[in-house]
């Protein structure tokens, strides 16, 4: 479902959704400690800008701080295959 979506809402852009997707991961975010305030998002280039016009998506300026630690009570290393 999502993924027609994409389909639709980019055909005009002649972008495939794995390279929409790829082309967006490269949105990165700034931490500015001012009074707790969150992160700074940076513009998106010109082509992410594009891609999430066209499923009219708005990124807000400033993401919300959260002090969230996650703790992991299952140990991975016994599940990760050993050469």
């Amino acid at each position: 479902m999502i993924i027609r979506l994409l389909q639709e809402a980019w055909k005009e852009l002649e972008k495939a959704v794995k390279e929409g997707i790829s082309q967006l991961s490269t949105l990165c975010s700034m931490e500015v400690k001012i009074k707790n305030q969150g992160s700074y998002l940076e513009n998106p280039k010109e082509q992410s800008q594009e891609l999430l016009k066209a499923v009219d998506i708005r990124l807000p300026f400033i993401l919300p701080h959260r002090e969230v630690h996650v703790v992991t009570r299952k140990k991975l290393t016994k599940q990760r295959k050993t050469p």
